[in-house]
């Protein structure tokens, strides 16, 4: 089977899911695919996007928005109750934790990157239409 991953923001308790971007959720699977999930995490940890050529053309307020922030790709083996500061803390991973409690953002995300000028991402051209979407597993 195999072990399956969310990035988490603790600090916003928000996450992305990989698998709204195209990509496997097991490590590797999204860890080696350019120009998916981890064109996403690169947009939010963004500090100065906007300044250069290459950058993403767009004013959207969620570009650089986990600049700074406490990031955790979290497997859903992992420790229960580590970096959780919850009642139930002995009870969850971050994995399961975020999964019930977090905002999924990958959609804002996803739309962010689609709706920028320029042509240095792939998910530039992405049909965001429900149909579109659903033939990418959205």
């Amino acid at each position: 089977m195999g072990q399956y991953y969310l990035i988490v923001n603790i600090d916003k308790n928000q996450m992305l899911e990989p698998h709204k971007f195209g990509a496997g959720m097991k490590l590797m699977e999204f860890g080696n695919q350019g120009g998916s999930i981890m064109t996403g995490l690169a947009v939010l940890l963004a500090d100065g996007n906007g300044r250069g050529g290459g950058d993403l053309r767009s004013s959207d307020p969620i570009i650089g928005s986990w600049a700074g922030d406490r990031i955790v790709i979290a497997g859903d083996y992992a420790d229960k109750g580590k970096f959780i500061d919850d009642y139930n803390a002995e009870e969850l991973n971050l994995f399961e934790h975020a999964s019930d409690n977090f905002e999924d953002i990958s959609d804002k995300v996803i739309t962010a990157i689609a709706n920028g000028e320029g042509k240095f991402h792939s998910l530039a051209k992405l049909d965001l239409s429900q149909e579109g979407w659903r033939r990418m597993g959205g």
